[in-house]
């Protein structure tokens, strides 16, 4: 199956995580708002959410990036990093996202809010196994934190 063929194929799955990430530094260096859509299970929070909010996202899950989160995006080889709030509470976590994990990056459309423009798109992110723990590491929360914290206007979270 030509599927198995390109889920396997590292030079293929390079490629795609090349242009979803340079999409991205495109629009965030221009200042353009987006949204994400990503494989859920691959995506870290820092502190984990309560279940009960995790509960509510569905397998694909919609990132809205505005305002504070917006300002809050960091994005390295193979990450994209920002801060947002969750729940009635507005509970913040820190957010991780696999580049391999985001399905889909789409524009508002300002005349219409029921109709975003997509201008990427990832078939295989529903297909990703997500990251155990263990593999995660400390190298990765590390990464995480070094990127949120290079953004000067994060640096209150330093610990």
């Amino acid at each position: 199956m030509n599927l198995e063929k390109i889920l396997h194929d590292k030079k293929f799955m390079e490629l795609n995580k090349m242009h979803c990430r340079k999409i991205l530094e495109y629009l965030i260096h221009k200042k353009i708002n987006f949204s994400i859509v990503c494989n859920v299970s691959c995506v870290k929070f820092e502190p984990e959410l309560p279940s009960n909010i995790k509960a509510a996202f569905s397998e694909l899950t919609v990132f809205i990036l505005a305002g504070y989160t917006f300002e809050s995006l960091e994005i390295d080889e193979n990450n994209l990093y920002f801060e947002a709030g969750f729940g009635e509470e507005n509970l913040g976590s820190f957010v991780t996202t696999p580049l391999e994990s985001i399905a889909q990056i789409l524009l508002p459309n300002e005349t219409d809010i029921r109709a975003d423009f997509c201008v990427f798109i990832n078939l295989l992110a529903t297909y990703i196994v997500p990251q155990n723990e263990n593999d995660f590491g400390d190298d990765g929360v590390n990464s995480s934190m070094k990127a949120l914290l290079s953004n000067p206007k994060n640096r209150k979270f330093k610990k």
